[in-house]
């Protein structure tokens, strides 16, 4: 039987990048499936089907993979590039072929030093190119790839969630604010550069009990812990809301419960959700939960998201855009 192998950031406690996993799985079916992770349990966890996990591009060399799927969440930044591509090119040689899937693609034009001729090849010969918005088809048009690639517009929004989590720690019958946010210095400066207007947006939810909703907690960057951007936006803007589910505060908790689509299934049970993370508003979309971005207007990363996906916006939902001081 063939063996498909996954490339992207899995395992770094990212449930987003898992997610984008779980699509992959059902995009590329019909394989033995490995993926490359550094934390192969947790992957494994989340992400039910996938046979194994590899450690470094020489085991992926070993499995002697048929089909090579490059992609998982934001993987399109030249540091992946540079890193990868001399393996796909190996892996190609071997009989592989390579698909670049639902690529993030990152600013490229400050290092191309990776997009040589072995690259260029690769990157012809592709057996499918696709990313996730109309910036990632002008970021690689910019960068003279050769070839421009098809949108996806975001697939892992129609990931099933699962209910189990929710149904164990939502209470019914009341309104519900759920809170993503990611503690990265330039959104504490813009949260306390724009109080008054966070706190103008937050006053409709003055009923509302508040929803932890935690993706990612990384396990390199004490910058995306988002755990600790929603107790600190808690305290600072819903200071007196009581707090839906405390469990999901818990880091052994969401260590050992949290998967990609039981967050999923939190995010569906919202009134409205309140988020930083993509991935957070990729899963309120998909559910048809009313979003409001709230992100640094110096980074786009969600602005885009939600202009790929503005054809699948619930009513209500908006992307506001905070500035520094």
């Amino acid at each position: 039987m063939t063996t498909t192998v996954f490339l992207g950031a899995y395992g770094y406690g990212n449930l987003g990048d898992e997610l984008c996993l779980i699509e992959a799985l059902k995009a590329f079916p019909g394989a033995r499936s490995h993926a490359f992770s550094v934390a192969p349990e947790w992957t494994l966890r989340c992400v039910p089907g996938l046979d194994g996990c590899f450690g470094d591009a020489a085991q992926m060399l070993a499995l002697r993979p048929g089909r090579v799927v490059f992609g998982g969440g934001m993987f399109g930044v030249p540091d992946a590039f540079r890193n990868w591509m001399p393996w796909l090119a190996q892996a190609e040689a071997q009989g592989a072929d390579i698909h670049f899937h639902n690529l993030g693609v990152a600013w490229l034009l400050n290092d191309l030093g990776w997009l040589d001729a072995t690259a260029r090849g690769v990157i012809e010969r592709l057996a499918s190119f696709t990313v996730r918005d109309y910036l990632g088809v002008e970021r690689v048009a910019e960068a003279g790839f050769g070839r421009l690639p098809r949108i996806s517009f975001f697939p892992e929004a129609d990931i099933a969630p699962d209910f189990s989590l929710a149904d164990a720690l939502l209470p019914r019958g009341v309104p519900l604010l759920g809170v993503s946010i990611i503690p990265m210095p330039n959104m504490r400066a813009c949260l306390a550069q724009e109080a008054a207007l966070v706190r103008d947006m937050l006053a409709e939810f003055a009923d509302h009990q508040v929803v932890p909703i935690v993706s990612t907690v990384h396990v390199d960057s004490a910058a995306e812990d988002d755990m600790e951007g929603a107790l600190a936006f808690i305290r600072d803007f819903l200071p007196g809301h009581r707090i839906a589910a405390p469990a999901l505060l818990d880091r052994g908790h969401w260590r050992a419960h949290l998967t990609p689509r039981r967050l999923k299934g939190l995010v569906a049970r919202l009134d409205t959700l309140v988020t930083q993370r993509k991935h957070n508003l990729v899963h309120a979309i998909g559910s048809g939960v009313r979003v409001i971005g709230l992100h640094p207007l110096e980074d786009n990363s969600l602005r885009r998201t939600f202009v790929g996906m503005q054809h699948r916006l619930p009513p209500g939902s908006r992307c506001l855009g905070l500035l520094t001081a």
